[in-house]
């Protein structure tokens, strides 16, 4: 894989707490040198991420619901529109997983779904849902399910966990590649910090990669193969 095509399929995370207006700037920067796919900042940090990168080819992402998916769906509606009039052209949106775990899959899913309508109406810019599903809780079964439930609602990609719950897994994504249709992208995120971690992931079938260590994997395979 050449350093290039690693650096567009790469979600350059700053979620982290303590984050300050200096590491929003260094992120930023980093990720516009390498041309990363999207950085995923903190809501607050959207409108800075925007006119950090303006005119750039780094969209700027954001968190909805963010760890747990549980907050009200008028909480998850209004994050997002806020989100989106600040800048954000991706949004990372924790499905409610505890609905899909007591056995209400259309409660998570008119959730999601009031996500991805708010998002539709807030522009006229083509603004990507992306559920976060946390497939490390969840076995093969409710996996399935959860991405029914993503596709359903109308969800542009499907993401395979916050990291709280656990690492993403290439059996995860490789269940979540064959379960959904071809133009519903599958993000792996959650424990990626090694450059062989990423391409185990894309290679099983992700189109994106969503870690924090985006920038150090595509200065090593610069490094090597640029």
């Amino acid at each position: 894989m050449r350093a290039r095509e690693l650096a567009k399929s790469c979600d350059f995370t700053l979620l982290r707490a303590g984050v300050t207006p200096g590491d929003l700037a260094a992120h930023c920067a980093a990720a516009a040198r390498l041309h990363m796919a999207s950085v995923i900042v903190p809501p607050t940090m959207v409108r800075a991420a925007a006119e950090a990168l303006g005119g750039g080819d780094v969209k700027v992402a954001t968190v909805v619901s963010y760890p747990f998916g549980t907050d009200e769906t008028a909480t998850k509606v209004a994050v997002t529109r806020a989100a989106i009039a600040a800048g954000a052209r991706e949004l990372d949106v924790v499905m409610n997983v505890s609905a899909l775990l007591s056995g209400r899959p259309g409660v998570a899913r008119a959730d999601l779904g009031a996500v991805v309508d708010a998002a539709r109406d807030a522009t006229s810019a083509h603004v990507m849902v992306r559920a976060v599903v946390e497939a490390p809780l969840l076995g093969e079964r409710l996996l399935r399910r959860a991405c029914q439930v993503a596709a359903i609602a109308g969800a542009d990609f499907a993401v395979t966990a916050t990291g709280l719950s656990g690492p993403a897994s290439p059996q995860d994504v490789e269940v979540m590649r064959n379960c959904l249709a071809s133009d519903i992208g599958v993000v792996a995120a959650g424990g990626i910090t090694r450059l062989d971690e990423a391409i185990l992931l894309l290679d099983a079938g992700a189109q994106r990669v969503a870690t924090a260590s985006a920038a150090d994997m595509v200065d090593a395979l610069m490094g090597v193969a640029a």
